[in-house]
């Protein structure tokens, strides 16, 4: 069945039309929704990745009525597993699933781009000069990849045989392990595993895919012949001590080089040569050109240019929210989550599952007229793959706080400790990150019903 938007309008440049002619799809009223008080509040979410599916999904459970999603794409992303395809365990099939069928039940789609906002006045601009109004906004259009800011890079990710790889897309990740497969048939191979100096979802990707194309090349027999380093803009392994020095510690023990404050400034791909500066110098600092036969790059990100340029915005170009309750600092019925936004916390998608009940829970004491009592204290997981069947589970929160399922003192998921403490890499976390949250992506929180380390239960966000 297709429905309508109620009464309101659309407004194009001297037009007025109705919204059903921009509406794409809509679910039908699910007989199976939790029969609550419905609330009439118009809610129009921005983006439908991760985060916009989810908490789109979590309002509709809420019994917010009407809800609207604003998504160009046709393929939804489960972009976790990306770093699995280009180390050669997962196929790219299983990372992706028609937008159509993750669409939350009862919501409605418009695959149009957004242009810009309009705060003041409740309405956002979309690509075709049309304008949509909204009662309440939920801001959640991720970042965009700036894959032009290091120079030679495009090129070398679109030519094939080029030894340039990335995991931060889904196509490009595949070549990956295409790049890797090529490097290996050689009697010596470089690989070098590269980390951008700018705010980037999942920071632990980039050793990921490097530590798990180690233990595979090791697992092939072709691991002697292959020099494997590390080059980071950063001084340390990770952002969190208690996680760098385990992964310092690794170092040795697998033969991989790393090498601190190194920031990757362009690619020459005819030569296969890559060149480094001293990360904070001047372009002149430091520089030196490594030649490599598989150069993987975390490129640099930034939130997206219609959110840059909107009143939404900070000064560098995030959607200015409370990193608390999630809500704009600059308009009472906005609200951000994941990647585009300025909470200081790592990105990743295991953010977003404790973001999205934290927001949902606000966003309807905001509609009440109450107080937020929602609390997000900035936690984020990364499931640092190091081989092909184990994982250094850290988890964190603002500052870097230890946050830590899986520790003694927390009771949650027994059967995962096996005598072990929180964080040590196991097989059972390797589990959670190729099989577990897949499924539970796929099954649960698409459908609202997935709450990260609370797993199916809704959480007290209030604690």
């Amino acid at each position: 069945m297709f429905a309508r938007f109620s009464s309101r309008t659309i407004v194009s440049t001297g037009v007025s039309v109705t919204s059903a002619t921009v509406l794409v799809r809509c679910a039908s009223e699910d007989a199976s929704q939790p029969k609550k008080d419905v609330k009439s509040n118009r809610v129009v979410v921005v983006g439908g990745g991760t985060a916009g599916v989810g908490v789109a999904a979590m309002l509709r459970n809420e019994g917010i009525k009407d809800v609207t999603i604003i998504e160009p794409k046709d393929v939804h992303y489960y972009q976790p597993l990306w770093t699995l395809v280009g180390g050669g365990v997962k196929e790219n099939t299983e990372s992706s699933r028609p937008m159509s069928d993750v669409l939350p039940s009862g919501t409605t789609l418009i695959k149009k781009h957004v242009k810009s906002f309009d705060p003041a006045n409740n309405q956002i601009g979309l690509e075709d000069g049309s304008k949509l109004d909204y009662d309440y906004l939920v801001v959640a259009a991720g970042m965009q990849i700036d894959w032009h800011k290091v120079p030679g890079l495009v090129e070398g990710l679109k030519t094939e045989g080029s030894g340039v790889a990335s995991v931060y897309d889904y196509e490009h990740s595949a070549k990956t392990w295409r790049e890797v497969q090529a490097a290996a048939e050689k009697p010596k191979s470089r690989m070098l595993f590269t980390f951008s100096p700018t705010p980037i979802k999942c920071a632990g990707a980039p050793q990921k895919i490097m530590w798990l194309v180690e233990d595979t090349l090791r697992a092939m027999g072709k691991r002697e012949g292959a020099t494997i380093e590390y080059w980071t803009p950063g001084g340390a392994m990770f952002g969190v001590k208690h996680y760098a020095d385990k992964l310092a510690a690794l170092l040795p023990e697998r033969g991989v080089t790393a090498m601190f404050k190194k920031e990757l400034i362009g690619i020459d791909v005819a030569a296969k040569v890559a060149t480094f500066k001293t990360s904070g110098g001047s372009a002149e600092d430091g520089v030196t050109k490594e030649a490599y036969d598989v150069l993987h790059v975390a490129p640099h990100m930034s939130a997206p240019d219609f959110i840059k340029t909107s009143p939404l915005a900070d000064d560098e170009g995030w959607v200015a929210v409370d990193k608390t309750t999630l809500q704009s600092t600059k308009f009472a019925n906005v609200f951000g989550i994941g990647d585009c936004t300025s909470t200081p916390n790592s990105k990743t998608a295991a953010a977003i599952t404790s973001q999205a009940p934290v927001l949902v829970h606000n966003m309807g004491k905001a509609m009440e007229g109450k107080a937020l009592d929602g609390v997000y204290k900035g936690y984020s997981s990364c499931p640092l793959v190091i081989s092909r069947n184990k994982v250094l589970l850290a988890e964190f929160g603002y500052g870097g706080k230890l946050m830590e399922s899986f520790a003694w003192d927390t009771g949650k998921f027994p059967m995962c400790l096996l005598g072990v403490d929180g964080g040590f890499q196991h097989q059972c976390f390797y589990q959670l990150k190729e099989k577990i949250f897949p499924f539970a992506y796929w099954n649960m929180w698409t459908k609202g019903n997935w709450y990260g380390t609370n797993g199916p239960f809704k959480p007290d966000v209030t604690k």
